[in-house]
Order: C-alpha cells, then structure tokens, then sequence
C-alpha cells in the first residue's frame, strides 16, 4: 500500500507516495514537531515538550519528558505499537548542538508482518 509524503509536493501532477514505514516516520515527525492547539481541526494534536521554555529542557524530568513523548506517539499514530522514546545526543562530536534528540522504536504491521519501527528526530 502507498501513502503520501510528508511535505506535500506536487509533480507533474500527483503527490509524491512512500511506503508504510516512511508514512510512520512521516507522522511522528509530524507529532514531535508540532506543538498542542496549531490545528484547528484537532486542538490536541502535537507534543507538549513545545509548552516548556528552552533552559527547562535540561532541567526537566527526563522520565517526564519521554512519557509525555511516547503519550503523543501513542496517541496520534495508531499504526505503532510497543513504542519506547528516548533522548539521545545531537550533532557531532566536539559540536555544541542545540535542541535534543528524540528516538522512537515500536512495532508495526505491514502486510499481517511484524517490522521494528526505529527513528530519530531533531527537536530545536
């Protein structure tokens, strides 16, 4: 089955299609990236790591942070299950890197076959 891409882009005529696990990846980049009442349609939809200030990032229950991660993941993208988040460092090393990274691991089917989901995302 196809979906569509994420950023929507017409050529010559039709929208770019990717296969499950890119849709996946897609939409929780989608989550992680948007913060609490940008839609209209849908006033929850995003992650409310956007809620926080900057400084609070480094200060803030980690464990907090990635429950609150995995509850938007969980929430939003339906496909993925099993799904553990976890912060991880950004940028190379000897780089100050601002932001955080967050990667998400879970379980999907495509097709009545399990597959691992695993993807990292820079927040910031």
């Amino acid at each position: 089955m196809e979906y569509l891409a994420l950023p929507f882009v017409l050529r010559e005529g039709y929208l770019d299609r990717v296969g499950l696990h890119e849709s996946i990846m897609y939409s929780v980049g989608l989550i992680l990236s948007t913060r609490p009442g940008t839609l209209p349609s849908d006033p929850g939809f995003g992650c409310d790591i956007w809620d926080k200030e900057y400084s609070d990032l480094y200060t803030a229950n980690k464990a907090d942070m990635r429950s609150s991660l995995r509850n938007a993941v969980d929430k939003y993208e339906k496909r993925l299950y099993d799904v553990t988040v976890s912060l991880v460092e950004v940028g190379e090393a000897g780089h100050e890197s601002l932001g955080m990274g967050v990667k998400v691991t879970g379980n999907y089917r495509d097709n009545g076959e399990e597959k691992k989901f695993e993807a990292t995302f820079h927040l910031g």
